[in-house]
Order: C-alpha cells, then sequence, then structure tokens
C-alpha cells in the first residue's frame, strides 16, 4: 500500500512540474491581436513578448472579466520594466493566471514613459493646487474662529481622493502605493478648527488686532499647506513613468477547454471519538476528485483556490478499544468536504467523513442507522489530468 501511495504522489508532482510550463505568445502592436489572430492559450501560464519602442520604460497588462468597462477591477495585472541598461526593442511579460477554456476576456495593455523632473515638479505643483483650492472651500474664516464644513476625517479623504485620481495615469518604478496624509494632517485640521483667532494678539503683539488675526490665521493655513506639500513632495520623489498609450482588446477568446479531472492524493485523520485525555483518531492515505467552486476565473483568490472534493480513505481506521472502522459502500472511510489551495498543487482538506463498523461495511441495508459522521483534515497533492471523449 505503501508503494501504492509513493508512486501517486509522485506522478502528481512530476504532472504538475510538466504543467508548469510556458507557453509564449506574440502581441501584434499594430494589428492588437495575439499571434495571427489566434486565441489565448488555456489553463497554461503565458510568456507574452512583442515589440517596444525605446522611450518606453514600463508596460502594465491588465487581464479583466468581459462584462462591460467601468467599474471593475482586473482579474489579473502584471508589468514590465525596462532595466537601466535595456536598449531592446522587445519585452517579456510573464502572465502567472491561467486562463479558462473556451472563454472569452478583456485585456488591457498599457504603455508608459518616463517622467522627466521637470514634468514631475509640474505634477506635484498641480496636485497642490487642486488641494489648495479644495481646502480653501471647505475652510471657513469667521471674525474670530475658523471652522470646518466637513469633518476631519471626510477633509482627509479628499485629499487623498485628490492625489489617487491625479496619480491614476501614473506608474513608479518601486509600485509603491500612496498610503493617504498622515495623521499629523489630521491633527493640523483639528487645530484650525479649534482656533480662537484672538489668540494672534498674543502671538503678533506688534500688529493692530484686526492685522493679528489675519496674520494668525495665514500662520496656521500656512503650516497647514507646508505640512500637505511636504508629504506629498516626499512620495513624488520615486522614479514616475506617465501613460502615453494603451491597446484595449475587447472580448478576446480563448482555446477551446480540455476536459480535465482534478484528482487529489494525500494523508489525513478523523476524529473518531473521546477526549483530551483518551482522543482516538484515525489516520490514513486518502485518495479523491475535486470539483472548483469558481467555474471560471473571479476577483475572489478564496474562490479561485477553494474547490468541493469527495472520495475514500484507503486504509480503515483503529479504533477505540482496537476496534476497525470503516466506512459503507467501498468498505472503506469515504470523505466529503473542501479544499483549498496553499501552495501550487497542494491542498489543505477539511470535512466529514462517513463511518460504520466494519462488520457491517458495504451492505445497503439499514446503512442510514449505521452510519455515522465525525470531522477530518488532511493535506494533498491535486493534479488535473486530460480526458479525452473523443472516439
Amino acid at each position: 500500500m505503501k508503494k501504492i501511495i509513493t508512486l501517486v504522489i509522485g506522478f502528481l508532482f512530476i504532472s504538475n512540474a510538466l504543467f508548469a510550463q510556458y507557453k509564449g505568445v506574440n502581441f501584434d502592436y499594430e494589428k492588437v491581436v495575439f499571434g495571427e489572430n489566434q486565441p489565448l492559450p488555456a489553463e497554461a501560464h503565458i510568456m507574452l513578448q512583442g515589440v517596444v519602442k525605446p522611450e518606453i520604460g514600463l508596460i502594465e497588462l491588465d487581464i479583466l472579466d468581459p462584462k462591460g468597462k467601468e467599474n471593475r477591477l482586473p482579474l489579473y495585472t502584471n508589468k514590465w520594466k525596462r532595466s537601466k541598461d535595456n536598449l531592446k526593442n522587445t519585452f517579456l511579460l510573464p502572465i502567472n493566471f491561467k486562463l479558462k477554456g473556451s472563454s472569452e476576456y478583456d485585456v488591457n495593455i498599457k504603455y508608459y514613459t518616463a517622467v522627466s523632473t521637470a514634468e514631475k515638479d509640474t505634477l506635484t505643483n498641480i496636485l497642490n493646487t487642486y488641494m489648495f483650492t479644495y481646502l480653501e472651500q471647505v475652510i471657513i474664516v469667521n471674525r474670530n474662529t475658523l471652522s470646518l464644513q466637513q469633518n476631519e476625517r471626510q477633509i482627509m479623504r479628499s485629499l487623498n481622493g485628490i492625489v489617487y485620481k491625479g496619480l491614476s495615469m501614473f506608474r513608479n518604478r518601486t509600485e509603491t502605493d500612496f498610503e493617504g496624509f498622515s495623521d499629523l494632517i489630521k491633527f493640523k485640521l483639528k487645530q484650525i478648527s479649534n482656533a480662537s483667532l484672538s489668540k494672534g494678539k498674543v502671538l503678533f503683539q506688534k500688529e493692530e488686532k484686526g492685522d493679528a488675526k489675519v496674520a494668525y490665521r495665514e500662520k496656521l493655513l500656512s503650516e497647514l499647506r507646508s505640512m500637505i506639500r511636504s508629504e506629498l513632495k516626499q512620495y513624488m520623489n520615486l522614479e514616475w513613468f506617465k501613460m502615453i498609450d494603451n491597446k484595449y482588446i475587447d472580448n478576446y477568446s480563448t482555446e477551446e477547454g480540455r476536459r480535465t479531472i482534478a484528482i487529489q492524493a494525500g494523508f489525513g485523520g478523523a476524529y473518531l471519538s473521546g477526549n483530551t485525555s483518551n482522543l482516538t483518531i484515525g489516520a490514513s492515505p486518502f485518495i479523491g476528485f475535486a470539483f472548483p467552486l469558481s467555474k471560471r476565473a473571479s476577483q475572489s483568490k478564496v474562490l479561485n483556490n477553494l474547490s468541493i472534493t469527495f472520495g475514500v480513505f484507503l486504509l480503515d481506521f483503529q479504533g477505540a478499544n482496537n476496534s476497525v472502522v470503516s466506512g459503507p459502500i467501498f468498505k472503506r472511510p469515504t470523505y466529503v468536504g473542501l479544499s483549498y489551495k496553499i501552495f501550487r498543487f497542494v491542498h489543505f482538506n477539511a470535512g466529514a467523513t462517513f463511518l460504520e463498523d466494519s462488520a457491517t461495511a458495504g451492505q445497503l441495508s439499514g446503512i442510514g442507522k449505521r452510519v455515522y459522521i465525525r470531522p477530518f483534515i488532511g493535506v494533498s497533492a491535486q493534479v488535473d489530468l486530460w480526458v479525452d471523449f473523443s472516439k
């Protein structure tokens, strides 16, 4: 039995190693097709290649579900970045996302060129102008106080939104996301909302009463602008690229899907009886089938990695008092559960196993009264085997 299990698991490892190779696909920029307008490979990793102009420093590829162009997150995103000493006119971009067979996807390929220092300074100034104009609208100057038309959290959200939207057509080399302005800005807004302009008479004693209030107001607003300018500058010091072109391909087809059967083989254990002091666990290798919960690639990583699985344990369990615990129908413990892919073809299994005494295993009469259910967990390897039903 151990030899059989070793052979099965070894076969799964070898099969997955063979199926993990990349398939090369060429993108024709002028015709906006892949290869000679052939379908994209299905159920395989793809190495996309194509011609690129010397001024292009970054290419971003998005694969999307073909259900309209608005309000969708990509199913998969990857980037190609030109290294400093790369002067070639070609790019290679791995797509580590297996497309479903007999399906359609939208593909968006975006081209970016480097942003010069002068362009970056101009962009930074534009963002600052937008934010300062917004602040002038929400900070109200009263006779003796300053007040906010919105609360600090709403203003922070709006300031962050201005930066997000302003940089939506830009990418940086390190792929560093803007994490939003710090709490120092929020605290400054709170200080402004609680400020009494009469304090200006103490800070600006040489000024007239009215001028002192104006000076104090400008001091608070200037400090806020300076803090915003400083935090944005720190983020903008990265190496930036701006989008100058994109190719959007609607409803591009994949190869006809192959009929496959997902087989899992692994080792698991089931709780049989007892508590922490006299716990009885049954353990055995198992083999079974798996069916994905998501029929096509979805934006949810959990759904993409989750499957319903059923099968049998290859050995009976040893229960309490050396009793032999078997299962119905196949005369072996059977199971139904869920499996989750934790690494490539390695899955974690959990579910329920159906058990009965070995003396009555396999008998159909009275099966409902004899069979009982216990939880189990296990680890397995999975491979998708191609099944050809053609004559």
